[in-house]
């Protein structure tokens, strides 16, 4: 067993097999300093549109939330007066209002913030990170670096292919 696994080191060690690996590592190096910021580009429109799809399901909740409201005022004698007694300060003359809270007549008291108290908050979906090593190369110091060893890794490359078929 321990002869096979000696006589691939002699492949692996070889001046192609280098050669070929400095290529493809020089290739994936500069791809990755290429293709990150079409990558974060992408992950900032997924993040848009997660807030954009949040907002439109808070949204279509208030809506259907006023669609209910409003079939229910115009069916309930009691839920239309108590709305005309919130908005309006409009009371029936039987009645005696008592006022707990003293701050309440200088709040918001329409429909909408009504409604509001009813609605459920909506969280949007979190988008996933960008792999670290790909936002390593989105580093402005680094980049050149990244840049410049990758083309020396496929001329170095390129200069051992040459060398090993001349031999």
């Amino acid at each position: 067993m321990r002869a096979r696994s000696l006589i691939w080191i002699p492949f692996v060690l070889s001046v192609g097999t280098i050669s070929w690996g400095l290529l493809l590592a020089g290739l994936v190096l500069m791809a990755a300093v290429v293709l990150a910021p079409a990558l974060r580009e992408v992950k900032a429109a997924e993040e848009t549109r997660n807030d954009y799809q949040a907002t439109l399901q808070l949204l279509d909740e208030q809506i259907a939330l006023q669609k209910d409201f409003a079939a229910a005022a115009t069916k309930d004698q009691v839920l239309r007066e108590r709305l005309a007694s919130r908005q309006l300060n409009l009371n029936r003359k039987d009645q005696d209002v008592l006022i707990l809270d003293p701050t309440m007549p200088n709040q918001d008291r329409s429909v909408k913030s009504l409604l509001a108290e009813s609605l459920k908050p909506v969280a949007p979906k979190p988008v996933a990170p960008l792999n670290p090593l790909l936002a390593m190369t989105m580093n402005m110091a680094l980049r050149p670096l990244l840049i410049m060893l990758a083309c020396t890794a496929i001329c170095l490359s390129f200069f051992l292919g040459v060398k090993l078929q001349r031999a």
